[in-house]
């Protein structure tokens, strides 16, 4: 595999193909050569596009695996973070969800009452905790949604 500069596309193209195999086991997946699939990794301003999203969008859809290096690049970007949200373990109803929600969020309210009252260091990071269990939270709960709508 070509050295790549961490950060960008080409070096998120590479962590995909480790993820599922490296170039032979997505060459095979792709039915491409393998140095078309290596040329994906390399810095090319002929062809900057390396081997095309829709390879890349078949790997993904093929290994999830695929699609996370992707993810995280594309977030990055876009000025923030990806972080999968639902597993199989995950999974409960819409009802069970709201209850959660309803609990780290009033959690996060009181922690932020609290911190804004004392601005006591141990009040801060207690209030930064809560809302970081409030955002999960509901980071989830969207995800549920979207995976109701059939969109994730």
């Amino acid at each position: 595999m070509r050295a790549t500069k961490v950060g960008t596309i080409q070096d998120a193209v590479a962590r995909c193909y480790r993820a599922v195999g490296g170039v032979e086991a997505v060459a095979e997946q792709l039915g491409l050569a393998n140095s078309t699939v290596s040329y994906g990794t390399e810095v090319n301003e002929a062809r900057p596009g390396g081997i095309g999203v829709n390879y890349l969008v078949r790997l993904a859809l093929h290994d999830s695996r695929c699609a996370v290096p992707l993810a995280e690049f594309f977030a990055d970007h876009a000025g923030g973070v990806f972080e999968p949200v639902l597993s199989q373990a995950d999974v409960i109803s819409l009802y069970a969800r709201c209850g959660l929600v309803a609990k780290e969020c009033g959690e996060a309210q009181a922690a932020i009452i609290r911190a804004a009252e004392t601005l006591k260091a141990g009040h801060l990071d207690e209030a930064e905790r809560e809302i970081d269990e409030a955002i999960a939270v509901l980071v989830k709960a969207k995800a549920d949604v979207r995976q109701k709508r059939g969109v994730a």
